[in-house]
């Protein structure tokens, strides 16, 4: 399993791939990806795998909560190799 900073590194570059208007210098673990609209909905489903290939652990979306995604600091102690349960 990687490491929380290496789900860091590659939500990164997911981010950066997807995000209008983001460049890399302007990118922080704190920039609200959604709220700024650099993200829309339509990204969800795409990061939802992501991380859950990230984690190798699925996600319920029942446990789901509201920013669980404003930004990468967020999603990294969210979904992070530390919250898994084995």
């Amino acid at each position: 399993m990687p490491s929380d900073e290496q789900i860091r590194t590659r939500l990164r570059a997911w981010v950066l791939t997807k995000a209008t208007g983001l460049s890399a210098a302007d990118l922080t673990d704190r920039t609200p990806l959604f709220e700024e609209r650099h993200l829309r909905s339509v990204h969800l489903p795409e990061l939802l795998l992501l991380l859950e290939r990230l984690r190798a652990s699925p996600i319920d979306v029942e446990d789901l909560r509201p920013g669980d995604f404003r930004d990468i600091r967020t999603m990294v102690a969210r979904f992070g190799g530390a919250q898994v349960t084995p």
